[in-house]
């Protein structure tokens, strides 16, 4: 499943840890000033542990 988090919205930070191997988590660009952007990403270090990728995107 396609997932993707933008400076404005994204998924439940449980959603993001539970993805896995075929899932994919688009990651746009000013994401990372969210203010709650140290917890996306220790989801996000979940999620690559179980085989998800994660890309960026413009």
């Amino acid at each position: 499943m396609d997932r993707k988090m933008t400076a404005d919205a994204a998924p439940a930070l449980g959603d993001v840890r539970q993805m896995g191997h075929g899932d994919t988590l688009w990651v746009a660009q000013g994401a990372r000033e969210r203010a709650d952007w140290s917890r996306y990403a220790d989801a996000i270090g979940a999620a690559v542990s179980r085989g998800a990728e994660v890309r960026w995107s413009r």
